[in-house]
């Protein structure tokens, strides 16, 4: 005989009088130990994968801190041959050339400065407290207050960073002195009120 043509056995029903074993009742105990575990494993697992993206990032910084200062030392490294040389003929040439040597260092530093977004702030019109450090005040007449007159240190951003303002001196308008004829007309009435008093006593 087939196994397929046999038929299925029915599930023996219990006998009369027999009761199915209901499961034991969960210890709230036990449950509460095995969330607590459960919850501190699942803390454990993400402090690790914190502590493991923190070191991550640091040493990403790290590389790319190190890059950006090779690249930039680099860029400077032209400069240097250009002062070693004109301090090899600094003796041997005129004041002339040497004014022009220092003014293509210059030149050349400023460009590689500006290539890393290094920016001169303008100096000239009105005095801007984010951009500019007043280091004196100068009164004038024919000025309104707040315009720069002279710059005593240049200034510079990065970017949109603000690295050293421009000190400046700014000019302040004089306050106008009081007129002498109000000051003599209450002289006056001092002199007239003293001499009243004087009549009637």
């Amino acid at each position: 005989m087939d196994i397929a043509d046999e038929e299925p056995r029915q599930q023996e029903a219990p006998e009369e009088g027999e009761t199915k074993e209901a499961p034991p009742p969960l210890d709230p105990l036990a449950v509460r130990d095995l969330r607590i575990s459960d919850l501190t494993n699942d803390l454990m697992r993400l402090q690790a994968e914190f502590d493991n993206h923190k070191k991550r990032t640091e040493k990403e910084w790290t590389e790319r801190s190190r890059v950006a200062t090779q690249r930039l030392v680099t860029d400077l490294l032209p400069m240097l041959d250009s002062f070693d040389k004109a301090l090899e003929t600094a003796g041997k040439g005129s004041k002339k050339e040497l004014l022009k040597g220092l003014e293509g260092l210059h030149r050349q530093l400023v460009q590689t400065l500006q290539r890393e977004g290094l920016r001169e702030i303008p100096a000239a019109g009105r005095f801007d407290p984010f951009l500019h450090e007043a280091l004196m005040r100068e009164e004038r007449d024919d000025l309104e207050d707040g315009q720069i007159l002279e710059v005593f240190q240049k200034g510079y951003m990065l970017g949109q960073k603000v690295l050293r303002p421009t000190r400046v001196k700014v000019s302040k308008r004089k306050e106008a002195e009081p007129e002498p004829a109000v000051q003599d007309q209450h002289a006056d009435q001092e002199s007239a009120d003293e001499q009243n008093q004087n009549q009637q006593r």
